[in-house]
């Protein structure tokens, strides 16, 4: 009974010393509480909210500027889009102007050839009429 005492003291001593840590290290104690006054606990509190409301507006303001590069580049778009009407409103007008040229070359020339045959019409009249005058006096004399 004596050695069975023993070893059962033994046993405990054993059990309980060795409980203590996993690595062999000594209790650590909580060091997270700490003491300030009040009026520097309210100071950090206020400095942790508007910190905290910061970050909100930064966030917000990111968005914003998010939104407003968005907005450029569909700006940007537009005055491209608009650029390049712009581009084709004046091709379509230098390719008027070119058309109105043409039909104005074409009219002078017309005008011309219509001068041009009224002439050679006139020419033409007035030899025929002084060739039949001469035909209806040589017919009417003999």
């Amino acid at each position: 009974m004596r050695n069975f005492l023993l070893i059962l003291m033994f046993m405990i001593s054993f059990v309980g010393f060795s409980q203590t840590n996993n690595k062999n290290q000594p209790y650590k104690i909580d060091t997270t509480k700490i003491c300030f006054p009040v009026e520097v606990g309210r100071q950090i509190l206020i400095d942790l909210n508007e910190c905290d409301k910061n970050k909100e507006l930064l966030k917000l303001s990111e968005l914003q500027i998010g939104e407003l590069e968005n907005k450029v580049i569909q700006k940007d778009n537009v005055i491209h889009l608009l650029e390049q009407k712009d581009s084709l409103n004046s091709v379509i007008v230098v390719k008027t102007e070119e058309k109105f040229k043409i039909v104005t070359d074409e009219n002078i020339k017309l005008r011309k050839e219509i001068k041009t045959i009224k002439t050679k019409r006139t020419i033409i009249e007035s030899v025929l009429g002084l060739f039949s005058g001469v035909l209806i006096y040589i017919i009417a004399t003999k």
